[in-house]
């Protein structure tokens, strides 16, 4: 049940970055891209670490 939540959190992410992608401009996906996979990777550590 696990994996099947880290997968299904993970397609839900590749699609939310494909959409910013799509619907914003170049300059402002470069730097939201790497914010934003810091900021999931230190949430899915922190959510790991708890359970």
């Amino acid at each position: 049940m696990r994996e099947l939540l880290a997968l299904l959190s993970l397609i839900l992410w590749l699609a939310l970055m494909i959409w910013v992608y799509r619907n914003s401009p170049e300059w402002f996906f470069v730097p939201f891209f790497f914010l934003a996979t810091f900021g999931y990777l230190r949430l899915m550590e922190t959510t790991s670490k708890s359970s």
